[in-house]
């Protein structure tokens, strides 16, 4: 995360690197766009030159199509079928996210002020370095409940509260398993839930089965917003072209093979939006209106319409062509390419926002508030429409339409439906 800034061949090289892998994990992944700055330099043998990855037109260009869409499990592409998995480069890039821990150390600063050694605090997720929990000792909880589902991270938070000298002893109680599946001592219940189980689409790491678990079983007051940090998770989604995918096609390359959306690092401008974001899912965690397991529509029937505007289009393509002409692209060919690009949709694009108070003063932004790419640990999912990029032209519209899947159960994986449809026109 300290190397040099990445540039668009280098993420293009890392790009088809990663996309050929056997395996894409979503918790792994973050640990290869952490180090995105640095993988091209290492990714080559000794005297030897990098390869050039450059852009070309699609193999076989289509015209666009009334109708798109992708449907994908949370658990897809992940390399086996544990849900929980350890990875501490995973979890260190979490704890150093300059633009989500900070926050959440304000966020419980806050809740806790005034009523030092009165609040019992569940950490649902603590993780190897009981991040959140110790945050919440040290600022006067009267007593910490910890809980992790991998027997591993929850060694090591064991360890690291042990470790912590300015916590007293007992403060904190680590409790192994799925928080549906432990109960607090001598059924008492939380007054304060920390529950940062948040993936790069919020719903997709068990956040529902959470929740309405915990709303019955686990928390004392579970419809009072105070009860929660954060407040609410969303899922924030765009429109967007995709350098790689229109670079990539068959032969060389066949889309329709991936198990699941590409996800990318937050700061890969090798995606850029076409349209302003809009939310896709919106969950309040002390909603007494939680979606029930089953068929969610989290943007009603409707859905979202989006607008392709010229500027957004203009933009893109302002990028594209400014990265190649920095790596050296001809200038007449770093124009046309550009061009066709920004004017191709590929997939839409999502990633998670974390609104931490009700007042909404203490937001985690994983992209900028208007969808900018930034360094984040949360990654930003490209869900492909199309094995094919469509081409598109400034003025027109689409409408998305989306279901989420959630089950009873924390590790039954939700799975994600979307449909697009294209029209000529602005949006009705």
């Amino acid at each position: 995360r300290s190397g040099p800034t990445p540039t668009m061949l280098h993420l293009l090289f890392i790009g088809v690197c990663a996309l050929n892998s056997d395996s894409w994990s979503r918790r792994s992944a973050i640990r290869v766009a952490g180090a995105v700055g640095t993988a091209a330099a290492v990714a080559v043998a000794p005297g030897h030159a990098a390869p050039t990855p450059a852009l070309a037109p699609p193999a076989a260009p289509l015209p666009p199509l009334p109708k798109l869409g992708t449907v994908w499990g949370a658990t897809d592409g992940l390399n086996g079928d544990d849900f929980v998995a350890f990875d501490e480069s995973a979890y260190k890039a979490m704890a150093d996210d300059a633009r989500r821990t900070p926050l959440f150390e304000e966020a419980i600063r806050r809740r806790l002020r005034g009523k030092e050694g009165q609040l019992i605090v569940l950490d649902i997720g603590t993780g190897p370095f009981a991040l959140l929990a110790l945050m919440a000792a040290r600022a006067g909880a009267k007593r910490v409940y910890a809980v992790e589902a991998n027997a591993e991270a929850a060694r090591r938070a064991r360890t690291a509260i042990s470790r912590a000298r300015d916590v007293p002893a007992g403060t904190i109680e680590v409790l192994e398993g799925f928080s549906s599946d432990v109960s607090l001592p001598g059924g008492i219940k939380a007054d304060l839930v920390l529950a940062e189980i948040v993936g790069s689409v919020a719903s997709e790491e068990g956040l529902l089965a959470t929740l309405r678990d915990a709303q019955v079983r686990l928390v004392r007051a579970p419809h009072d917003p105070a009860s929660y940090i954060p407040y609410a998770c969303q899922t924030i989604v765009a429109p967007a072209c995709y350098a790689l995918h229109y670079s990539l096609g068959p032969p060389r390359f066949d889309w329709d093979k991936l198990r699941a959306p590409v996800r990318l690092n937050c700061r890969d401008e090798t995606l850029q939006l076409l349209a302003d974001p809009q939310v896709l899912e919106s969950v309040t965690l002390s909603s007494a209106h939680l979606p029930p397991a089953g068929r969610w529509l989290p943007a009603g029937a409707a859905g979202l319409e989006f607008y392709f505007e010229p500027g957004r289009m203009q933009a893109a393509e302002a990028a594209f062509t400014a990265e190649l002409r920095r790596e050296r692209a001809p200038e007449e060919e770093a124009a046309r390419m550009a061009a066709a690009v920004s004017r191709s949709l590929s997939a839409v694009a999502m990633w998670p926002r974390l609104i931490l108070d009700e007042q909404g003063e203490l937001v985690v932004e994983s992209r900028g508030p208007h969808g900018e790419p930034q360094k984040s640990h949360w990654q930003t999912v490209v869900a492909l429409l199309s094995a094919r990029p469509v081409l598109i032209k400034p003025g027109a519209s689409l409408r998305l339409r989306a279901a989420v899947q959630s089950g009873n159960a924390i590790n039954a994986p939700t799975r994600y439906e979307l449909e697009a449809e294209l029209s000529a026109g602005p949006p009705s």
